[in-house]
């Protein structure tokens, strides 16, 4: 049946059926082969584009919690040399008499910060007034320390009207205390 038809149709007719014929194939393999396997392509190279972003950001992270956990470990190693009965009102007390400026404190007011699963942020506010600068940097020298986790929070200095040569200081000072078991069962 192919033949005959074939056979029927002149030189220039052959040409053209055949040329359509090369065409469709042609367009037939580029839309069943070659056109999926270049979508596919592009889609792996995406997903591969995207998954090394993904990879990036999750070692990123794991060094981070790796850091965290660090600081954790040294934190608690710290908070344990503190004994149970370490009180960050009690410390300012000793530092502000060691920096002489214990008879300056116009008010302590100790609070709680914030809680980790492993800690407690214990906070005091206090006052300073009628101080000399050397005062205040002693007692910022000796109450600020790293070994014990105790930091300065905020400070504001204020020289005093009546008496300019003398500074107000108002602190707010931290430090990391462990949870005891009541507080990590609430």
């Amino acid at each position: 049946m192919i033949k005959t038809f074939w056979n029927k149709l002149d030189a220039k007719q052959q040409k053209l059926v055949a040329g359509t014929a090369i065409f469709v194939l042609i367009a037939l393999i580029l839309e069943v082969v070659i056109f999926p396997f270049v979508e596919a392509k592009k889609k792996l190279e995406r997903t591969t584009n995207i998954n090394q972003k993904k990879l990036i950001e999750i070692n990123e992270l794991s060094a981070e919690f790796a850091l965290l956990e660090r600081k954790t470990a040294a934190a608690k190693m710290a908070v344990s040399t503190h004994g149970a009965d370490f009180t960050l009102f009690s410390y300012l007390q000793k530092k502000a008499t060691q920096a002489h400026v214990r008879g300056r404190i116009k008010y302590m007011n100790s609070s709680r910060g914030t809680l980790s699963s492993s800690f407690e942020e214990s906070l005091v506010d206090m006052k300073l007034d009628k101080i000399t600068i050397k005062q205040l940097t002693d007692f910022l020298y000796y109450a600020e320390s790293p070994a014990d986790l105790v930091k300065i929070k905020k400070i504001t200095v204020n020289k005093m009207k009546e008496n300019p040569e003398y500074l107000t200081a108002q602190l707010q000072i931290s430090s990391l205390q462990p949870l005891n078991q009541e507080q990590t069962k609430r």
